[in-house]
């Protein structure tokens, strides 16, 4: 067997296990390969002694005895007792849910044993409760020492699973090394083969709680991984030509902005402009500060592909998002003579017609959720695909709406015959740290808009006790300003505010028509209408989720209060306070917290009071919580980083960056690597 091979082939190839155990092993540790029992690392460690007079409550007594008596209790209710002795001394051993028959037929009297379990000092002298392991005194030398322990799941004993492991790690070969030797010895790192040896079997409680040399090395092979399928993404864009698009002025002449441009989004669009104009697909991300004018420079890069005669779609994660920029863009447009739509999960009344209108080239800019992203969506000719917020959508449906790009976009300029076209331009509001640039974007170009447009001015940012709530709503009823009052649930919490409770006080101040409720759980038609009736001011206080975190655009509304602000991390609450600061006026961010706050809160808070800049945010939030909590692991995909969090871990990135710029992308063990890790998630979608 070759040793790539062990690697992918079951356990049963070498440990006789049930059908039965094989199920419990797929839904405890991903699977039943040699691989997943491999990659199942131990949670913590037990110290089994045979040391009667010096263990410790976190301690598994191991010892010899010889049964001397069964003391069976009066009512099933008492413990049943085994008397046993070793050399040295009597002590029982003490079972609480018991089968008589089984405990007379396992403890025979004289019978010697070896026993193993959690042990406690009585009164009454030495226990061991329900001892999990009583075997023949032979193997008693087996079950001493520090000993690894495994997450587990219903069914599935540490004793099966410890015996799968281990029978696993024996009969694994030499596994050839993807990294080559020179670069190993430079970093320092692990042989894969020690490294895993290494992990499963640890020497102390810091092996399996810090990030050791062994962990070091699997977490180097996952960033790897993630390193070659970014590239491999990249490559599969750049080996699809796209047709050369240049500004003519058609479109784009005739646009009239209420404002100037800044010098960082004019920047932007002059990368834009170039990318569209080579001959390679452009693949950017751009990532700016609430507020920063992203939306904007997008609007222009889709006038520019739509003047050469191309369509294009802007793709955002909620219906408010879509509708929000499909009412801003739509004025914008009113005098450029383009066909702009909205396509929503939520309204499939028109749908056949719009499919229609896109085949036939009718519907030139296209503005939706994830409705676009159904089979049956073609396009004429697709020649930009604009993805708000795109890290709610992750690396994989990234790599799926570039394939759908290339697919559908069918050239029709005669200049362009055999083309393809694949631009794709990403945009976040969530301003992403380096190392997550280098670690998980890096089939991306990035441009930076961080200058905000004139006339914005700074938004205050008070942090405030929740126990002063009354004197703070006296203060807002005296605001002409609309008001944001967001709650973390929706519905009633023993420990939180939901926004029920929250509207219901506030119709006890304000009158009935001044509160109004928006959650996630309404039916999109009810939270438009709920939104357009705030953004014309006919109501004062809006009391909802963070479901207006991105793409609510009110200028009136100045006011942002954040209920139990020390629950959110630092992103999401800058998120939620560039909903106000739209307009000319001064405007407000109210933090309330409520006791108990982590010390992680309360520097949370700080922060936010310190600075306006989401850049260094980001940065503190990654340090404090991760990369999954920053932008949401089930969307963003790093829920796959099972090894090598990005908290900390700025070193690793920057080696395994330096690793993957010398490997062959084309070897069998660069193959493997990608497998091993890709695998894992259950996900080979991602080379299309």
């Amino acid at each position: 067997m070759k040793a790539y091979d062990f690697l992918f082939s079951p356990v049963t190839n070498f440990v006789k296990i049930s059908d039965y155990t094989i199920k419990l092993l797929k839904k405890c540790c991903g699977g039943y390969r040699a691989l997943d029992l491999l990659l199942h690392f131990p949670i913590s460690i037990i110290n089994r002694t045979s040391d009667i007079d010096n263990f410790s409550d976190k301690d598994k007594l191991t010892l010899v005895v010889r049964v001397v008596r069964h003391a069976a209790p009066m009512s099933r209710s008492l413990p049943y007792k085994i008397i046993v002795t070793t050399e040295k001394q009597e002590l029982q051993v003490v079972y609480f849910n018991y089968n008589i028959a089984y405990l007379r037929k396992t403890f025979p009297i004289d019978g010697v044993l070896c026993v193993s379990g959690n042990a406690r000092k009585t009164l009454g002298g030495v226990q061991i409760v329900h001892p999990d392991i009583v075997t023949q005194p032979s193997y008693a030398k087996y079950h001493l020492g520090l000993e690894a322990v495994y997450p587990l799941t219903t069914g599935l004993s540490q004793k099966t699973l410890s015996y799968i492991i281990g029978a696993t790690l024996k009969s694994m070969p030499e596994i050839p090394e993807h990294i080559p030797a020179d670069l190993l010895n430079k970093y320092g790192l692990m042989k894969f083969k020690e490294a895993i040896w290494s992990i499963h079997h640890p020497q102390n409680a810091a092996d399996v709680a810090t990030m050791t040399e062994a962990r070091k090395r699997i977490a180097i092979d996952e960033l790897l991984a993630n390193q070659i399928r970014l590239r491999q993404i990249r490559r599969t864009m750049e080996e699809h030509k796209s047709g050369i698009i240049r500004e003519n002025g058609r479109i784009t002449g005739r646009l009239q902005l209420p404002f100037q441009l800044t010098p960082d989004q004019i920047q932007c669009l002059e990368d834009i402009k170039a990318d569209l104009a080579s001959e390679k697909p452009m693949n950017r991300l751009v990532q700016g500060d609430v507020g920063s004018g992203k939306t904007i420079v997008a609007f222009i890069s889709m006038l520019i592909v739509i003047e050469n005669g191309f369509q294009a779609v802007l793709l955002a994660p909620t219906e408010i998002l879509a509708m929000q920029h499909y009412s801003s863009l739509k004025n914008l447009s009113e005098n450029l003579g383009i066909n702009i739509d909205v396509m929503l999960g939520s309204n499939r009344r028109r749908r056949s017609q719009q499919i229609d209108s896109l085949k036939n080239n009718v519907i030139q800019l296209l503005i939706g959720t994830h409705a676009i992203l159904e089979d049956n969506i073609e396009f004429a000719n697709l020649g930009l695909v604009v993805i708000d917020e795109q890290h709610r959508f992750g690396v994989h449906q990234r790599a799926t709406l570039i394939r759908k790009c290339q697919n559908n976009g069918i050239i029709s300029a005669p200049e362009m015959q055999s083309s393809s076209c694949s631009n794709v331009l990403a945009m976040s509001a969530t301003p992403i740290p380096r190392t997550l640039l280098l670690g998980c974007y890096g089939d991306l170009d990035v441009s930076t808009i961080k200058t905000k447009p004139v006339g914005r001015k700074p938004i205050e940012t008070i942090v405030m006790n929740a126990t002063k709530i009354n004197e703070l709503v006296a203060r807002l009823k005296e605001f002409r300003s609309q008001i944001y009052w967001v709650c973390p649930v929706i519905e009633e919490s023993e420990t939180l505010i939901d926004v029920t409770t929250r509207c219901d006080y506030f119709n006890n101040i304000f009158s009935a028509d001044e509160v109004r409720v928006l959650h996630g759980k309404m039916k999109p038609q009810e939270k438009d209408s709920i939104i357009t009736d705030f953004k014309s001011g006919k109501f004062k206080v809006l009391v909802c989720t963070t479901v207006i975190e991105v793409g609510v655009d009110i200028p009136n509304a100045n006011i942002m209060v954040i209920e139990h602000a020390e629950r959110f991390g630092l992103a999401q609450l800058h998120q939620l306070r560039g909903r106000v600061g739209r307009g000319t006026d001064a405007s407000y961010c109210v933090l309330l917290y409520h006791y108990p706050v982590s010390k992680v809160g309360l520097q949370r808070l700080q922060l936010m009071r310190e600075t306006n800049d989401g850049f260094l945010l980001s940065e503190e939030d990654l340090k404090l919580r991760g990369a999954g909590d920053i932008l949401g692991k089930e969307q963003s995909g790093f829920k796959s980083l099972r090894f090598s969090e990005f908290t900390d871990n700025y070193a690793l990135i920057e080696i395994a960056e330096k690793i993957v710029d010398v490997l062959n992308l084309e070897s069998e063990s660069t193959a493997v690597l990608c497998d091993m890790f890709s695998r894992i998630e259950n996900d080979t979608s991602v080379f299309g």
